[in-house]
Order: C-alpha cells, then sequence, then structure tokens
C-alpha cells in the first residue's frame, strides 16, 4: 500500500471509519474504496450538521452552490 493511501485510512479511521475489515480480495479498486468512505464521512457530517464548506459561503455557478463538503 501506498504512502498515501496508508494515510488516508488512518485519517478515516481517526474519524470513525473503519476499514480493516475489508477483504483484499474484493473488486473495487482501493482508491475507490477510500473515496467512498471519505463521501460517507461527508454525509455524515452534512446530516449532523457538522459540515463546513470551502469556500464558505459556497460559489454560485450559473445559478448552483458549489462548494467542497468537509
Amino acid at each position: 500500500m501506498q504512502l498515501g493511501r496508508i494515510l488516508y485510512h488512518r485519517l478515516l479511521r481517526r474519524h470513525g471509519i473503519d476499514l480493516t475489515r475489508l477483504s483484499a480480495t474484493g473488486r473495487a479498486p482501493l482508491d475507490d474504496v477510500l473515496d467512498a468512505a471519505a463521501a460517507a464521512w461527508s454525509a455524515i457530517r452534512i446530516l449532523v450538521g457538522m459540515a463546513a464548506t470551502l469556500p464558505d459561503p459556497p460559489e454560485l455557478v450559473d445559478g448552483y452552490s458549489v462548494a467542497i463538503w468537509l
């Protein structure tokens, strides 16, 4: 596992997303699994009202609110 993936995995685990029980025989690439876990973490934060946006406030582009949620 590359250093970036290891750090990504540790960061997710520190925030309650534990992927250590996943099987290495799965079909999804590890990068995709890590990205999906990060999206789930963001969704949980949005749901409970803890999320923030970058930029704050979000930019309007063609009438749509555009930001990164974390």
